[in-house]
């Protein structure tokens, strides 16, 4: 077996070099935010990311052609998570970023073939503006008459709740079906029956133990003008980079390359293990890109060693879990505790004259009581200018999740035949679109369950005890791309006392 080392890697001389070795298992946002924190902390810790694709980047993909710019994974960041902004700033992107288009800040839900628009001033799961939602078609008299109901329901304050119960217990089931299941699955693609609060929305718990009520804890939160300025969503939060999100991990990767890491694709890691004070990764592949020593496709033979003093996992939890089986058991198990559902990206180009009706929106959710193949639809081309020729317009429809599995079960074409259906249904689309790319990301998506807080507080447990091990992703600490760069500038940190330290 192969043995490479951190001089192998980097196509630096002598085993005596004095610079720390860190191995990043995972080419995604949280790997190369990783990578880059490292080196600005000490320019002269050398890396090497290893990545099984044949690409960068994860699921921050985008292409561009025929002046279309299709986003095939997340398209957005939330401007109120500063990591996310900051990474963006010390990359120096800062000129590109483009925010959502102003008339175009407004959700829609799906209600038989209609689109309603969310009425002004809801939160996800509650409204805080009476008349708005009042006379909102979105919600029955019944559902609305029983959602009044949370002003006199005694309060039942616990440290964690599903969405689902909690929902049901103070606003109604119809409030749950219509409009907190809808707008949540949006983000979190989850089953309401498991998703915990205390994980994802403390806010709403904190409501409750504070107000006794969520009406009157949201009417209260309207003074904060930013929770008003949007209905449904708070577009003006969303925040993307002209040219689409791929231009930040592009960025990453060209500044690690000229920071001289080492970047391996094409690179599977198939184990992780302690040997005294080393880690060691055991690798198996050939390809590389970047990097100022590059290793030709050949200096990595069937199966290979990396000799390193720090590990960073930035891989899904499941895969982590695996990885580390041998390192430390309650460690594994509590990673593969974290569940994950697929999710499918569906780009459709129509020419803007075959859809007149097509509102001025950011896109529209779909409530699974519907029954339809989608989870939601985003106007990619009206939400961020320049996406498209005028002539043409570009809806990005998702499919999958934990409520829809059964979708993904489909091939392309029965999929792309179901979604299109939907979207005649709801968008009045009679002509055939121009193009479709479907992009397929199988258990991609964490799924936050109850006693999620508790797992990755073992998880980080487990962690502080093996020095120079560091875990980064989005079975975590948050799902979206800041989140995840807040834990690759974490980890970093964690990491950089031990790496400092000369030999």
């Amino acid at each position: 077996m192969a043995k490479l080392t951190a001089a192998d890697a980097s196509g630096s001389a002598g085993p005596s070099a004095p610079a720390k070795h860190v191995v990043v298992i995972g080419g995604g946002i949280g790997g190369l935010a990783c990578a880059f924190h490292l080196l600005q902390r000490d320019p002269s810790v050398r890396v090497t990311i290893v990545e099984s694709s044949a690409r960068l980047g994860g699921a921050v993909q985008t292409t561009t052609v025929d002046g279309l710019v299709l986003e095939l994974g997340p398209d957005s960041i939330l401007r109120s998570k500063p990591a996310g902004i900051a990474l963006i700033r010390l990359l120096g992107l800062e000129g590109e970023l483009q925010d959502t288009e102003p008339d175009s800040r407004v959700s829609l839900i799906a209600r038989g073939s209609r689109l309603l628009p969310v009425p002004e001033g809801l939160y996800l799961l509650a409204p805080g503006k009476f008349w708005p939602f009042f006379w909102s078609r979105i919600v029955s008299w019944r559902g609305k008459i029983r959602m009044l109901k949370d002003l006199i329901i005694p309060s039942n304050p616990v440290e964690d709740e599903a969405l689902g119960p909690f929902v049901r217990r103070r606003l109604g089931r119809e409030v749950l079906d219509r409009i907190a299941q809808p707008l949540v699955s949006g983000i979190y693609t989850a089953d309401p029956e498991h998703l915990s609060l205390a994980a994802t929305m403390p806010q709403f718990l904190q409501m409750e133990r504070d107000h006794g009520s969520l009406l009157l804890a949201m009417r209260r939160r309207m003074c904060d003008q930013h929770a008003a300025a949007a209905s449904g969503p708070r577009y003006s939060l969303f925040t993307s980079l002209r040219g689409g999100l791929q231009r930040l991990t592009e960025a990453l990767t060209e500044r690690l390359s000229t920071a001289g890491a080492t970047l391996l694709t094409n690179t599977n890691c198939t184990g992780i293990r302690r040997r005294d004070t080393s880690w060691v990764v055991q690798v198996a592949g050939s390809g590389v890109v970047a990097g100022s020593g590059v290793v030709a496709s050949s200096g990595l033979v069937a199966s290979s060693e990396l000799v390193a003093d720090s590990v960073v996992v930035a891989t899904p939890a499941w895969a982590a879990a695996a990885l580390v089986r041998d390192v430390d058991g309650e460690l594994s198990t509590a990673l593969a505790g974290i569940p994950y559902a697929g999710v499918a990206t569906v780009n459709v180009v129509f020419r803007r004259n075959q859809i007149p009706q097509l509102p001025k929106a950011a896109g529209f959710v779909v409530p699974a009581v519907e029954g339809r193949s989608l989870i939601a639809c985003s106007f990619s081309s009206y939400k961020y200018g320049g996406r498209a020729p005028e002539q043409l317009v570009v809806v990005r429809a998702f499919v999958g999740g934990a409520l829809h599995a059964h979708h993904l079960e489909r091939d392309d074409d029965h999929m792309v035949a179901e979604l299109l259906k939907d979207m005649r249904e709801l968008l009045k689309i009679t002509a055939a679109p121009e193009r479709v790319v479907v992009t397929r990301w199988p258990r991609a998506m964490a799924q936050y369950h109850l006693g999620h807080l508790q797992r990755v507080a073992v998880i980080r447990g487990c962690e502080a005890r093996l020095p120079g091990l560091a875990l980064v992703g989005n079975g975590y600490e948050g799902v979206g791309i800041p989140d995840v760069i807040a834990q690759a500038d974490a980890a970093a940190g964690r990491l950089m006392p031990g790496l400092s330290a000369r030999v």
